[in-house]
């Protein structure tokens, strides 16, 4: 008689933990689909020219970023990518762990300029391998270099800054995409409501105790966007530093897309210090016309691009 019963408390507790494993694992993939991959986002990107954008801060354009993916003869694919602000407001963006080094700068803080760079190498799979990031206020602090490598699910990263150097290692999540806080992204194929996943950012410029951190993205639903002079129905994408909702979840929103429904991304919200900066896409025309002017080395430190932005 026991055994019996006990036989079916054993047959009950299977019943509920495969119930919740269908709930919460299988029946969300299979209802609005997996989210995007390296290799979807790669294999989209490939297809485009390089990507610019308008980068602005409060309503104000301050500078311009560009994005280009190239896959390589040796099957590997190379995403650089490049943001200059040709005036930083430094006073009002910049944290308060940076505030001391304003002391050493000579000339008015309107008149800093930033430059930050970025190339991320993915393998045939759709794997990261490395990625390089760098940052640079000029004149404020020298140039800060980040290199990450991916082994066995396990990020190492390395800082550098003059002569000061730290390491740091990472678990990285499961098919999690790997985004620099300073970089737009120009293609997320495949977006459908209730969509999540995983996104490390990392950034040369946060704290060295917290140089990368892994955000929640959820596709929230769709919202109209104007780009182009052409009024576009876009999903709209949330970056939140967990997946909790209700009224307190907008306190922890760190960036958002809008992204046209072919994947392309139209325009992008993220946090840079204490403020929000927007990426607002280039048409294919724009971008021509901003890499003729930024240079055929335009994602290298060291040079001032010549003539008018678009």
């Amino acid at each position: 008689m026991n055994s019996r019963w006990y036989n079916t408390a054993v047959v009950v507790l299977w019943l509920a933990t495969m119930s919740w494993l269908v709930v919460k694992k299988v029946l969300p993939p299979l209802l609005v689909g997996e989210p995007p991959s390296y290799s979807q986002v790669v294999e989209a990107q490939n297809r485009d020219p390089p990507v610019g954008w308008n980068v602005l801060w409060k309503g104000k354009q301050l500078g311009w970023a560009l994005t280009d993916t190239k896959l390589q003869p040796t099957g590997l694919t190379e995403i650089r990518g490049r943001v200059h602000f040709d005036t930083f407001p430094i006073g009002a963006m910049m944290p308060i762990w940076l505030q001391p080094f304003l002391g050493l700068v000579k000339k008015p803080v309107d008149q800093l300029r930033m430059d930050a760079s970025s190339e991320l190498l993915i393998d045939t799979f759709g794997r990261l391998l490395h990625f390089d990031s760098a940052v640079q206020l000029h004149p404020l602090i020298e140039k800060i270099s980040m290199r990450g490598t991916v082994e066995g699910g396990q990020l190492e990263l390395l800082v550098r800054s003059g002569n000061q150097s730290f390491s740091h290692e990472v678990s990285l999540p499961p098919k999690a995409l790997l985004s620099d806080a300073l970089s737009p992204q120009t293609r997320l194929p495949g977006l459908h409501v209730g969509q999540t996943w995983s996104v490390p950012v990392f950034s040369p410029l946060w704290p060295t105790k917290s140089p990368i951190e892994i955000i929640c993205a959820t596709v929230e639903g769709s919202e109209p966007i104007f780009w182009n002079g052409t009024a576009e129905n876009a999903w709209l994408v949330v970056y939140r530093r967990d997946s909790g909702s209700g009224a307190g979840a907008n306190q922890n929103v760190t960036g958002r897309l809008w992204v046209r429904r072919d994947g392309a991304v139209l325009r992008q919200e993220t946090m840079l210090f204490d403020s929000t900066v927007a990426f607002v896409r280039l048409s294919d025309k724009e971008t021509a016309k901003l890499i003729e002017t930024a240079g055929p080395r335009w994602w290298a430190f060291g040079r001032e691009p010549t003539g008018k932005r678009p």
